[in-house]
């Protein structure tokens, strides 16, 4: 019978103990990767990408003339209101600075904390030298770098914080892991990326359900400040609500199912969320009806089906937004080594797509050919999935069987 813990320890953590000459050359060669990450980094931020030019510049220059924190009551923008805080936060310690560096400043210190929580996971399983791998990795995947970097983005914050979840997960520390969930949803939306997830683990009962009710307190408690300055209340919850209505096509770029699919049958959009909870559905009974344990290794692969199924399956996904299994894949292929391709195929898909739009819409290879090879993948995804609960059911039945013989 499984065990009732959440997680079993895995037997390959930690390797040998290394000697102090060699790690004196794995801090050297971890400074000189993360040197060498912050100065690509810095040759990236002058790029003026046509988000930055049509909306975050704008929303800086918003918040520095009308008071900095003040400026938050009026309605200037559709990001949710804690990347705003943040930008007003700039505003006041940085106000000599050029406005598309401090902008850019804020993803890529995250890019560093998302590095972080990325070696923390790998570190429960491998030595520091191969946790620090995984971190570097993460600093040099193409997505990562161009993301804040050169496009000007924030993924890198939820995502962050999506992998801190994780983290935390892992170690058992729940409580401290929905906080985290609740502070990427505060950011951004799309961390429902990882609500299937805790679906898969709550009908193992590897959740409680209170915890959930933690996040949902902590994402109303970040509206709380600006409410207080003058924002109402009402267009504080709405913001995730209106921008599902501002682009009406099914699929903004992405790679996923959606690129067969004309946008002539945009009416099909409520039926592709009746199919992506659907699938998170079957897979939640599967998980539900097999009796198998949910050890570190599983927690990682069902993690990353999470966010890689979602955006795949959803409509109206943009380019950006298969950022968080581009990371993950990362964190999966240290797991599961036999996947080692996993952060090439995910992260070279997404950085296809990245391309089109920084160098004005140039097609390297049509999205639809993507949209091939990442459903190959998932279909690869699949079979392990059959493998780890359908397969190890029949095991299990052939054992009971043997023993009453």
């Amino acid at each position: 019978m499984p065990s009732d813990k959440l997680l079993q320890p895995s037997p390959e953590r930690g390797g040998e103990e290394q000697s102090l000459g060699s790690n004196y050359q794995d801090v050297i060669l971890l400074a000189a990767g993360v040197l060498l990450a912050i100065l690509l980094r810095y040759l990236l931020l002058p790029f003026e990408s046509g988000d930055y030019l049509v909306h975050f510049g704008k929303w800086y220059d918003f918040i520095l003339e009308n008071g900095n924190f003040s400026a938050l009551k009026y309605d200037f923008a559709n990001y949710n209101i804690p990347l705003l805080y943040l930008m007003a936060a700039c505003s006041v310690l940085f106000p000599e600075s050029p406005k598309i560096f401090t902008l850019k400043g804020i993803s890529v210190v995250f890019d560093f904390a998302l590095a972080f929580f990325v070696y923390k996971c790998v570190s429960l399983k491998h030595s520091r030298r191969e946790a620090a791998l995984a971190a570097l990795a993460t600093l040099f995947a193409p997505t990562v770098v161009l993301n804040g970097a050169m496009w000007g983005q924030w993924d890198s914050i939820y995502t962050t914080f999506l992998v801190a979840c994780i983290y935390f997960l892992l170690t058992r520390r729940q409580a401290v892991a929905f906080v985290a969930f609740g502070l990427a949803f505060s950011f951004k939306l799309q961390a429902v990326f990882l609500a299937p997830f805790f679906l898969w683990l709550f009908v193992k009962k590897k959740v409680k359900i209170q915890y959930f009710l933690l996040a949902l307190l902590c994402w109303v408690t970040l509206l709380l400040p600006a409410w207080l300055i003058g924002k109402p209340f009402g267009d504080l919850l709405s913001v995730y609500i209106n921008q599902s209505f501002v682009y009406s096509s099914l699929s903004e770029s992405a790679p996923n199912l959606y690129q067969w699919i004309s946008d002539d049958y945009y009416s099909f959009y409520p039926a592709g969320i009746a199919l992506t909870v659907g699938i998170a559905s079957v897979i939640a009974i599967i998980v539900y009806k097999i009796p198998i344990e949910i050890t570190t290794d599983r927690l990682i692969f069902l993690s990353f089906l999470s966010v890689l199924l979602t955006p795949y399956f959803l409509p109206k996904m943009h380019d950006r937004y298969f950022f968080p299994a581009d990371v993950i894949a990362i964190v999966f292929a240290f797991y599961w080594p036999c996947y080692w391709y996993a952060p090439i195929v995910v992260g070279l898909t997404s950085l296809v797509t990245y391309v089109r739009f920084l160098a004005g819409g140039t097609v390297i290879l049509p999205l639809s050919w993507l949209t091939v090879v990442l459903l190959i993948f998932i279909g690869v995804l699949g079979r392990q999935f059959f493998r780890i609960f359908w397969k190890r059911r029949t095991m299990d039945r052939a054992q009971v069987g043997s023993h009453r013989g």
